[in-house]
């Protein structure tokens, strides 16, 4: 090489070093970041998931105090009524 090419490159090669060792901690920052929110992801993941009932299963009801006191109001306002019979037979009379 010429001593004016080897002080061109060793020139620019002085001016990028920076910039690429800024890019380096750049590319380190990023896949530490991407490793810690992968790990954070995977452990609320395991904490919030329920895996299984820990109690026993109960049906969704309401409680029987209340069942009958809204059945006595519907009664009342006539919207729920006991069931009616069919009228009976008649025979005629001759």
């Amino acid at each position: 090489m010429a001593p004016a090419t080897a002080r061109r490159a060793d020139a620019e090669s002085s001016r990028l070093a920076p910039g690429r060792r800024r890019a380096q901690f750049a590319k380190l920052g990023i896949g530490a970041a991407a490793v810690v929110s992968v790990g954070a992801s995977m452990a609320l993941a395991r904490v919030t998931y329920a895996g299984h009932a820990k109690h026993p299963v109960r049906a969704l009801s309401i409680p029987q105090p209340l069942y009958r006191v809204v059945r006595q109001n519907l009664l009342q306002a006539g919207i729920l009524a006991p069931a009616t019979a069919p009228p009976d037979a008649a025979t005629s009379t001759s």
